[in-house]
């Protein structure tokens, strides 16, 4: 009976002291996760990107009529049509169309839009436009895609689906 006795008493004791007693269940689980990859290094193919000279007098030796796109990093899309009799139809990416007519420069290379109360200027090539950034700019120098208008459909197409409505 004693040794019941003496259990009564240290049972409560215990549990005051484990109450009193600040201690941390510590988690033994492991976590496995997986290993990451190393990042591979990745080589795009170079793009050889086209760039056609802009010839001494493209007013008689390009096929200069046609629409030409200028497709913005947000992939907005702008066009300007060149219509024979030097008069073009500019769409904006809002598909508001301004009309007008273009004069060319005097060396015959370069098409000048006034726009917005702007002349803007343009050297032609084969199947591009070149936005110049001022009348009087040099139609050669470094190209971007951010200055190219190229042809939606190429001059040699254009008239191969003139000869065949012809028919």
């Amino acid at each position: 009976m004693i040794h019941s006795a003496r259990i009564a008493i240290a049972a409560p004791l215990a549990l005051a002291l484990a109450a009193c007693g600040e201690t941390t269940d510590v988690d033994e689980r492991v976590v496995e996760t997986p290993e990451l990859e190393t990042p591979t290094d990745v080589t795009l193919p170079e793009v050889e990107v086209e760039y056609p000279e802009v010839p001494v007098n493209a007013r008689t030796s390009v096929d200069y009529a046609g629409t030409y796109e200028l497709r913005t990093s947000d992939d907005q899309v702008s066009t300007i049509v060149l219509e024979e009799g030097d008069t073009y139809v500019w769409r904006a990416p809002d598909g508001t169309e301004t009309r007008g007519s273009f004069t060319w420069g005097e060396d015959n290379s370069r098409i000048l839009i006034e726009r917005d109360g702007e002349t803007q200027a343009y050297a032609v090539a084969e199947n591009v436009l070149y936005r110049l950034p001022a009348a009087d700019a040099p139609t050669a120098g470094e190209r971007s895609e951010e200055t190219t208008w190229r042809r939606s459909t190429p001059a040699a197409a254009e008239a191969g689906s003139a000869d065949t409505s012809g028919e």
